[in-house]
């Protein structure tokens, strides 16, 4: 950059020729100037850039504190910008009631900004996720997959990690990768084999894989199970405790059963269209009862069958004057006996 002005020269024009030339064009006023003149030009421009420097500096400290507000927002869920509209200035005014503006002053220090809360969680996923493959490349550990398909219908391979680690057993979200082509066992073990060759993660620490019962999956000949074994022969394969639990539960009574039915038929009943929801709600509040609300439940998890019903349990009354209400005379009874002590909650 010229002392003289703020014009950046090309590096080609750094040349004395064209220094010269460009001091006699465009600033042809400082030629008679002495050497000292132009040497006090080039140490204001040093301290200013040593002010400006010191201005936008942060102290270890602040830095630290930054680093830890911006991973609780990402607990938390929150918006970014939350840091500086929120957090900071509800800690500033504690601080300054509390011990005086002198400390309250240091606080204002702390960048919170919206795009550095982001550049902070990155940073800390980046260092996350640096460990946790560090750990891997020295420790067994095992593997649990699913498939899902999102709302969109896309297909998605999800796997959780579970390692040693200073002789605690921990579990982390390894990946989560869309299948592109087919669910099937050759595809789902090229996802995992393609992630373990990129992270330099050895097949030989692999000791456990843990699928659903799906024939893709289990399958001891063509499936993932016999793909994984060709690489590690020594991992032992399990299937999800939850998808056993949901095969075991389909086999109930007859009486248990048609409880079961009849209940989801309720919840869908008044789940399903916006308006009845509103007004059981409506109703549960005018009766004093402590929810306002059903659940739903997941065909995979045995006990949100039970939370489920044992919500239909509490709200049997106002579900039985809402369907009178609405004279459906199809699902009146039911509730009437689903406190049947299998489905009720201890």
């Amino acid at each position: 950059m010229c002392l003289l002005c703020s014009k950046v020269l090309a590096s080609d024009s750094m040349r004395p020729v064209k220094l010269k030339r460009h001091l006699e064009t465009l600033h042809s006023e400082y030629l008679e100037k002495p050497i000292e003149f132009f040497q006090r030009k080039l140490d204001e421009i040093n301290i200013q850039k040593q002010t400006f420097k010191k201005i936008l500096s942060v102290t270890p400290n602040a830095l630290l504190a930054s680093y830890h507000v911006s991973y609780r927002i990402t607990k938390c869920k929150k918006a970014h910008i939350i840091g500086e509209t929120l957090l900071l200035p509800a800690a500033v005014d504690m601080v300054r009631i509390m011990f005086g503006e002198s400390y309250a002053k240091q606080l204002r220090q702390i960048p919170l900004a919206d795009n550095t809360v982001g550049r902070r969680i990155n940073d800390i996923s980046e260092d996350i996720w640096d460990q946790l493959i560090s750990r891997l490349c020295t420790s067994k550990f095992a593997i649990q997959v699913d498939e899902a398909t999102d709302i969109a219908k896309d297909a998605h391979l999800i796997a959780y990690v579970r390692y040693v680690a200073d002789n605690n057993i921990l579990e982390d979200i390894l990946f989560c990768k869309p299948i592109l082509g087919k669910t099937t066992s050759i595809e789902i073990f090229n996802i995992i084999d393609s992630f373990f060759e990129e992270n330099d993660i050895k097949w030989n620490n692999f000791v456990g894989l843990c699928t659903d019962g799906a024939h893709s999956m289990s399958g001891h000949k063509a499936g993932l199970q016999a793909l994984v074994k060709k690489k590690a022969p020594h991992a032992i394969w399990t299937h999800c405790m939850l998808h056993r639990a949901a095969l075991v539960s389909k086999n109930m009574s007859e009486e248990l059963n048609s409880i079961f039915t009849k209940d989801i038929k309720i919840i869908n009943y008044i789940k399903n269209s916006p308006l009845r929801a509103r007004l059981f709600a409506k109703l549960c509040a005018d009766m004093e009862a402590n929810y306002t609300s059903l659940l739903y439940y997941c065909e995979v998890r045995w006990l949100s069958r039970a939370k489920m019903i044992q919500r239909v349990f509490e709200l049997k009354e106002e579900i039985a004057t809402f369907l009178e209400e609405n004279q459906h005379e199809e699902l009146t009874a039911p509730h009437r006996v689903t406190a049947h002590p299998v489905f009720v909650e201890r």
